[in-house]
């Protein structure tokens, strides 16, 4: 227990007396040291919120077809029962397919007597590579001709883009972001798998638009036109809400909205604001993220602060107030896409300073410089939808206090899977974790949080924190149909590290999500916790939340 206290509150006497004699009167710790009184921790649990609330908008999205469009028809000449013998068969050069496997699968029918209904067998045993490598619009086509010297000529059309145009024009991103990222140069040879892959690619690392293309015949013999149509977010995306998702010491109930300008530049860009109030906090935060290449690499920035005071529970006579601020910059740059598959990188430095005051006098004032190196790999296919983000991270902490600084090094780790089962079902487990390398003195605000509706759901906000620990959610949700969505849920959490036995924490409950059209959804949440952490502990809690958007 002692480890806990220590580093994070020094010099607070009052309330190390207060920890120490509850801990010689039970071994369980008490409840909401870290998490109420320090405001970077509340800080952290909203940006915690916010984050699970983009993965599981990612887990939703739906990438539109990359490719719209019918395969070439094959011809087919007229059966006859006249025969003739060939003395060789000429092709034009083909992009896709080479001479000697044209030339090989040509040899079955020179020098022996065949029909048409050979030269149709041939057509279609070429037509089938092309399909087979998916060219859409290249065949094998057998021209009117002569054949007096026993050569027939087969035509290999592969298809030239003619033009680029639009089926459905963008509406707030402009043309040349799409048109670099996606090229088509007209008077070349069209490659169907290569354009596929590029806007495949594109929908997969988009961070907002995307392209579907269809394929339409061209103005000339031979020629294709390729039609882009653009799918664009609202450029005004707003919501506002209400729960209790709060925490004892600074209101339960908590309200606020966010508003998201998208592309306020033409490039695809986003500016995004989130304010969350209680009846002693207050928190904001302001982000703005840009494409900057044509692999979708995003470099952002954002800024947030928010305030607290305690005003109920067993610290709220100390009169305990502070304030937080912090600010950050990163890139995060697509490396590698295919069909199932996406990996991520990524680097960001953040800055946060956090001071703590008990009746006006400086109980801690903390700075922290944090560089962290990202890595993420993605997977889609089908029902199934994975996702898991790596962060190594060098912090260093400043304690203008008692003067004394250090370093530490931590690794976070978030994990998502999901699966639909038939229509109706879906499962979902969420993993996250955190290894720091200095566990006795690690500032409160690098703890590993438990507790709330991102966490362990039957205890409060900031129960535990902890310099190590793993958090396990599991759901099962049943789509009973388009506006309700009931589902249950068990939640485990590993506290690690606190200088006493690790902690489990365990909690079991039922949810149901519902929507009322596409502006207003209500989520309510009855947990019941499996293991008191600590003294006095409630048995469980109901949450709930309104949004309007």
């Amino acid at each position: 227990m002692g480890n806990l206290i220590k580093g994070h509150w020094a010099g607070l006497s009052v309330v190390g007396l207060l920890v120490a004699a509850q801990a010689q009167a039970a071994p369980l710790i008490p409840a909401g040291v870290p998490g109420q009184i320090n405001p970077s921790l509340q800080r952290n649990q909203q940006e915690q919120i916010q984050r699970q609330r983009e993965i599981e908008e990612r887990a939703r999205r739906i990438e539109v077809p990359a490719l719209q469009g019918e395969i070439a028809p094959s011809q087919e000449l007229p059966s006859g029962d006249e025969s003739f013998v060939l003395q060789g068969i000429h092709f034009n050069p083909s992009v896709f397919i080479d001479q000697a496997r044209l030339q090989a699968l040509a040899s079955d029918y020179v020098g022996r007597s065949i029909s048409f209904k050979d030269i149709n067998e041939l057509l279609r045993k070429i037509n089938a590579i092309y399909e087979s490598a998916g060219q859409l619009t290249a065949r094998a086509v057998v021209p009117p001709q002569s054949i007096s010297n026993g050569v027939l000529s087969i035509v290999l059309v592969e298809a030239k883009i003619d033009s680029l145009g639009w089926q459905k024009a963008p509406e707030y991103v402009d043309e040349a972001f799409y048109r670099e990222r996606i090229e088509v140069t007209p008077g070349e040879t069209l490659d169907s798998p290569a354009l596929m892959a590029a806007i495949s690619r594109f929908n997969s690392t988009s961070p907002g638009p995307q392209v579907s293309a269809s394929l339409v015949p061209g103005q000339g013999f031979g020629t294709t036109r390729v039609d882009l149509q653009a799918f664009e977010p609202d450029p005004w995306q707003w919501s506002v809400f209400l729960n209790n998702y709060g925490s004892e010491g600074t209101g339960r109930e908590q309200y606020g909205g966010s508003l998201t300008w998208f592309s306020p530049t033409g490039v695809a860009d986003a500016l995004n604001a989130v304010v969350v109030a209680t009846s002693g906090s207050e928190y904001g935060s302001l982000r703005y993220s840009r494409p900057i290449n044509r692999h979708n690499g995003v470099v952002y920035f954002e800024a947030g602060t928010n305030t607290m005071s305690i005003e109920k529970g067993p610290f709220a006579a100390l009169n305990i107030e502070g304030d937080s601020t912090s600010y950050g910059l990163g890139y995060d740059q697509p490396w590698w896409v295919d069909k199932n598959w996406t990996l991520l990188g990524g680097i960001a430095y953040s800055h946060q300073t956090s001071e703590s005051t008990i009746d006006g006098l400086l109980l801690s004032e903390v700075d922290i410089d944090d560089v962290i190196l990202k890595g993420q790999v993605e997977y889609r296919d089908g029902p199934w939808y994975g996702r898991y983000e790596q962060r190594l991270r060098q912090a260093s902490a400043d304690n203008a206090v008692n003067g004394e600084g250090d370093s530490y090094q931590l690794l976070n780790g978030v994990g998502y899977l999901s699966r639909d089962i038939q229509t109706d079902y879906q499962l979902v487990s969420r993993l996250s974790w955190q290894f720091a390398t200095d566990t006795e003195s690690l500032p409160s605000a690098l703890l590993y949080q438990f507790g709330g509706i991102s966490s362990v759901r039957g205890y409060e906000p900031g129960v535990i924190a902890s310099p190590q620990g793993i958090t396990l959610n599991t759901e099962a949700y049943w789509r009973f149909n388009d506006n309700l969505q009931p589902f249950v849920f068990f939640d485990y959490g590993r506290a690690m590290e606190l200088g006493t036995n690790d902690i489990d924490l365990m909690s079991v409950g039922v949810g149901l999500n519902f929507a009322w059209g596409r502006h207003v959804s209500l989520s309510l949440v009855a947990a019941n916790t499996l293991k008191d952490v600590t003294p006095d502990q409630d048995s469980g809690q109901v949450l709930a939340q309104l949004i309007i958007r």
